[in-house]
Parts: structure tokens; sequence; C-alpha cells
């Protein structure tokens, strides 16, 4: 019993990290089918099939397979909506390939994400833990679990989560990499092995979705501040050829004609800069620079915020300089700060900056054990006496209760927390007010299913704005099959029987019919949240 209680402690960090993943990855699954399709899952559920397809056919016919027809075929289904890199649909397809008889189709692809993002909740404790202790590693794995917005990002086979994860996964090696090194000092220690496994992370990051690529501009410019060496840059020289390595390694698309398919990802993927938005009450041609910073402010609990603030404050105060607190400032400002320049797209939502997120909740732990110890010596000065250490506890316990309005937030809103907004902005009817928009990504579609099937007659022809996400709700048994799909912005909804519209005002510009139908009828169905209708389903004059 001694020497189990012994082993516990010496690998406390370690067990209290795989606690908190544990409870992350049971609390996602457990509600993984709640979360309604949204926009882009088709698209990456139809690649992800593709690339299941394309393994199997590499098992039987090697050399057929990695022809470049075959490739184009299997790994390009459609380059000019979905030529993103593919670790995201490929670990999707994996799990969907030994997981759907298990818990449905849908529900398998989501499991990629739902144990990745697990395991970034278990990272964020251990590197918060080990600079800053323990509470603070708690807090900020909690902190980012309770975001509304990333716990539902949690559920998605998406590829803006999964970018998310790869960022934080490679910055935390990056940091064991430059702690070791640090040690070499003090004891003869080989860093070629974690160089190369920090290059290998990258290359998953590259291998995901381009926002990645600015990654070494963090490590060039901590390595400047902090460890100024020519070692330094050529470990972080060899991080990149590996990373690069890895990316092309893992997208057999680009193993015919590297250099020009390089050219036209880079080419393709900025063409996604400029999108219209809804933002502040009017449909804009593209965001001004303070989109990212005010939908920030917006859609993260204001206690993350203010703790994040004051982790920020402690950071810099901090003498001498807080290596690991300047790392994660500097992954909190440059996913804000690329896409407040134009540079990277920005727009619906947070989900072209959340790579953000998590260093957010790293500086909102910092801010908890700071506003800790300093109310324990406020305590201690007063009573003149030191808090025994089982009072310091409970005052970490009682502190930890600052989370529960947002869990709360999370339970009277589930399954639509991208429709959260925080008190900072008043919540989702003072961000209404404001002229944010509602929701943006198709997963209140899910809560017409049953009015459809219900009532609508057979055979008729339903308008929607993203079509693709009801056909695969058809596809998946969960959607009458007789019904006709239509919709995007090349139909009209007048053309059809019944409407679904979701309050994503942004669409309102590609379909004005909209704003028409909302005026002029009466819904039939109302789905609503804190008094704000999210989605409306409309019958047509004459059904």
């Amino acid at each position: 019993m001694n020497g189990l209680l012994r082993l516990v402690r010496q690998h406390k960090h370690l067990l209290i990290g795989l606690a908190l993943g544990l409870l992350a990855l049971l609390t996602i699954v457990a509600t993984l089918g709640d979360i309604g399709l949204t926009w882009d899952e088709p698209l990456y559920i139809k690649a992800a099939r593709g690339y299941m397809s394309w393994l199997g056919l590499l098992r039987r016919d090697p050399t057929n397979a990695l022809s470049d027809s075959v490739i184009v075929r299997w790994w390009v289904q459609d380059p000019t909506l979905e030529l993103h890199p593919p670790l995201g649909k490929l670990l999707s397809g994996l799990t969907w390939a030994a997981f759907r008889t298990v818990v449905g189709d849908i529900s398998a692809h989501r499991l990629a994400n739902a144990g990745l993002f697990s395991l970034l909740v278990a990272m964020v404790y251990w590197l918060v833990s080990s600079a800053y202790g323990t509470p603070s590693g708690v807090f900020a794995a909690l902190a980012l679990l309770l975001m509304p917005r990333m716990f539902l990002h949690g559920h998605l086979s998406n590829i803006d989560t999964t970018v998310a994860i790869t960022w934080f996964a490679t910055v935390y090696l990056f940091w064991l990499l430059a702690a070791k090194e640090a040690d070499r000092t003090r004891i003869s220690v080989s860093t070629t092995p974690l160089t190369v496994l920090t290059g290998m992370a990258f290359g998953l990051a590259l291998a995901t979705k381009m926002n990645a690529v600015v990654l070494p501009v963090v490590w060039l410019a901590w390595l400047l501040a902090f460890d100024r060496s020519f070692r330094s840059l050529l470990r972080l020289a060899l991080i990149g050829v590996v990373g690069v390595a890895t990316f092309v390694a893992l997208w057999p698309w680009l193993y015919h004609d590297t250099l020009n398919r390089l050219l036209y990802y880079f080419f393709m993927a900025s063409r996604f800069k400029d999108r219209p938005q809804y933002y502040l009450g009017q449909t804009l041609p593209h965001v001004p620079w303070h989109y990212p910073l005010v939908m920030t402010l917006a859609v993260v609990p204001l206690i993350v915020t203010v703790l994040g603030m004051l982790g920020l404050v402690k950071v810099l105060h901090s003498r001498p300089a807080d290596r690991v607190g300047w790392l994660l400032i500097l992954n909190a400002a440059l996913p804000l700060l690329v896409a407040a320049s134009g540079i990277q797209a920005a727009y619906s939502g947070e989900r072209h900056f959340i790579p953000a997120y998590p260093y957010l909740a790293c500086l909102a732990g910092i801010g908890f054990g700071t506003l800790a110890r300093t109310l324990t010596r406020s305590w201690e000065r007063t009573r003149g006496a030191p808090l025994s250490q089982w009072a310091r506890r409970w005052l970490w316990l009682a502190l930890l209760l600052l989370l529960l309005p947002t869990a709360v937030t999370i339970a009277r809103l589930h399954p639509y927390e991208l429709s959260y907004y925080s008190e900072a902005v008043g919540g989702l009817p003072g961000a209404t007010q404001l002229g944010l928009e509602t929701t943006f990504w198709c997963e209140t579609y899910r809560d017409a299913l049953p009015y459809l099937n219900h009532n609508a007659a057979r055979g008729a022809s339903v308008w929607v704005e993203n079509p693709y996400v009801l056909r695969l709700y058809q596809r998946s048994g969960l959607l009458r099959e007789d019904l006709q799909i239509t919709g995007g912005d090349t139909v009209s909804p007048f053309q059809a029987d019944l409407a679904i519209v979701e309050m994503r005002q942004t669409g309102f510009a590609y379909t004005p019919e909209v704003q028409d139908l909302l005026r002029d009828r009466t819904p039939v169905y109302t789905l609503s949240r804190f008094g704000v209708p999210l989605m409306h389903i409309l019958l047509i004059e004459g059904y």
C-alpha cells in the first residue's frame, strides 16, 4: 500500500492530467450525438471515407494506389471546396472505420476530435502545473473544457478543432525541448530525439490546416528573447525540416508534382480570405481588424477573460522574465493578430482563431493562482497566522466555483453552444442587440428533423441554406428520404414547400428572400434559447 501511495505521489501530475483528460472524454462522448451536423462536416466526412477507400486499395494494390490519377480521385474529391490538408479527416476516417458499428456513422467520425480534445485538456494541465502549480493547472484545464464554444467544437468532425490541438501539442513539445536543453548545463542529455518529435508534431499541425504555418514566428520570437544561441537556431531549422517532410509524407496528393501543387494549395487557401460577415448590425464584405478581438471578448467566458488579464499582468511584471508565461502570451496573441491583419480568413465566429483559446485558458490558470495566493496572504495578514494546508485546499476548491456559472450556462444552452455569448456583451440577448450573429454553422437543423419527419407531406421540397447537411441526415436515416432537399443561394426559398431558416444573419445577404419570409410568414416551429430565436420552420404559401 505504501508503495502504491509513493508511486501515486511520484506521478501525481501525470495522473491528474490523465484524470482531467478522462473527464473531458467522458463528458464529450456522452453528449456526442446531441450536437447537430455542422456546415463543413458533410464535406469532411465524404473526404474521410474516400481516404479509407484509398487505404483499402493501398493494401490490395500499392502500385495502382500510389499512381497520380488514383491519388487525385480519392484525396482531392473537390479541389474548389475542400482543399485542406488531410490529417483531421484522416483521423476522422480511422475512428469511423473502427467504431461506426458501435456508436453510429456520424458519432464515429467525431470520436477522433473528442479524443484529441481530451488530450488537449490534459496537456493544458501538464504545461501550466509544471510552471505554476497544481491549482493553476487544474483551473486552466477546466476553463478550457468549460468554454462553451470550445466544448462544442470538441464534439465535431472538423479541422478547426484539430489545428488548435496540434498547434498546442507542438508548442508543448517545444517547451519540453527548451526545458531539456536548459538542463544540459547540469546533466548530459541528448535533445535530438525530442527535436525530431517536435518537428513531427509541427508537421501534423501543417497537415491539418494552413494556420500552423505561422508557428515558427512564435518560436523565433521566443528564442530571440530567451535563448539567442546558434544551437537553438539549428534546432529550430531541424524542426522546420522535419515538419515539412512530415507534412508532405502525410498528404499523398503532394507525392506527384510537389512544388506546383504546394503553390496551388497556397493559392486556393488564400481565396477564402475575404468573406461577407454579419457584424455589429451590418453585413460587411470583409471584417474589420477588430473582429477577432471583439469576438474573443464576446465568446470567452468573462471569468476566463478577467483571470486571463490578471495572468497576463503577472507574467509581464515577473522578474526575471517568465519564460513559460511569454510562450503562452505569444501563442495567445499570434492567431488573433494574424486574423486581425487580414492575412488569414476571419469569419463565421471564432473558429479561424481558436488556436489562441487554449492559451487564454492557460493565462487564466496563472491568474487563478495569483488570485489564490493574494487571498491567502491577505487572510494571513489579517489573522496573523499562516493558513493550514487543508485551509489552502478548501480555498482553491471554493475558487474553482468561479467556473460554475459557465457550466450552468452550457447545461441550459446545450446543444447550441455556438450561440453562447459571455456576460461581457450581455449573453445571447445582449449580443443580438449589439448585432452579433446569433449562430452560424447549421447545428440547429437537427432540431427541425422531428417536425419534417412527422408533418411534411410526402415528396415535399424543403429549402435550407446548406442542403448538404440535410442530405447527410437523409443518408444517415435521420430524415425521410422522400423529402426533396433544395437550397443555397442558387434556389429561391419561394420555390419550395417549406423553408428552414437558421438565424445566420450573414446568409441573409446571399438569399435576400429569407428576410421577406421572416417578415411575411409566421413560423410553424421556432427553436429559441434565452428568448432569442435560433431557427424557424416556415410554410411557403400554397403548400
